[in-house]
């Protein structure tokens, strides 16, 4: 079920946060992509955007932009060692099928190392399709009295109900779309008639995904809270009976 949400909030949201990455991009200078510490920065302040907008969703969808920055408080110890974890999962998996695993494999045998790299990039893919909603769950107010460990647990559950709807959406929104464009830019490029015309509509070609991702991304994440709240239920409607039993949690219905 689609619900609405307030999209200026989102994109005015993803907008600012934007912007003081760029501005931390050019603080550190040419240095910045090899700085460890403004990787670690940036990569926080995608991660805490990424969780203010499920929180918003969630809680307060329709709110303004303030609103949404205020999804701040919900961002307790929970929240933190459960993404923690995942993100060391993300490491692992990268470290075995990229890292010195993969190197060894090269050594002994090449094609092997393509055959790594592929089993890892598959692995990353389901395990982020997995783990979709944890800023959901974790941002929930019916779930805080889960432990770090039952909230985990609920990630991977509710991520499994709802793999399919994951995927769909994100082909609806994403893949089916870049496909299209990609077709178009092709058969465009091919009927060029000279290196800068090709170089130029390759550029427009990026810009227009680079504009499309932007103005498509708040729908996107709305769309996957909606998945969340169909199947967990609308806080609003739920939360009074919540409150007045503290035994209750989510991953009961799960």
């Amino acid at each position: 079920m689609k619900r609405e949400f307030s999209y200026g909030s989102i994109i005015l949201l993803e907008i600012i946060l934007g912007i003081i990455s760029l501005g931390l991009f050019f603080a550190f200078g040419e240095k910045a992509s090899d700085s460890i510490i403004y990787n670690l920065i940036t990569s926080i302040i995608t991660w805490i955007g990424s969780f203010l907008i499920a929180s918003g969703l969630i809680n307060n969808r329709k709110g303004s932009v303030g609103d949404y920055f205020n999804q701040i408080h919900r961002l307790d110890k929970k929240a933190i060692l459960v993404n923690l974890i995942l993100i060391g999962l993300t490491i692992l998996i990268t470290g075995v099928f990229g890292g010195g695993a993969a190197f060894l494999a090269l050594k002994d045998n090449p094609t092997s190392f393509m055959s790594m790299g592929i089993v890892g990039a598959l692995l990353s893919t389901l395990l982020a399709l997995f783990t979709t909603y944890a800023n959901h769950i974790v941002a929930d107010p019916r779930n805080k009295d889960q432990s770090v460990g039952e909230a985990f647990k609920s990630v991977f559950s509710v991520g499994k109900k709802l793999l399919a709807k994951t995927i769909l959406t994100y082909l609806k929104y994403f893949a089916l779309p870049i496909i299209v464009m990609i077709a178009i830019s092709a058969a465009t490029i091919m009927h060029a008639d000279s290196f800068e015309a090709i170089m130029g509509l390759t550029f427009i070609a990026m810009l227009v995904f680079a504009i499309y991702f932007l103005v498509i991304s708040p729908i996107v994440l709305a769309r996957i809270a909606d998945n969340y709240l169909d199947l967990t239920g609308d806080i609003e409607n739920n939360y009074e009976e919540i409150e007045n039993n503290n035994d209750f949690t989510i991953s009961r219905n799960l």
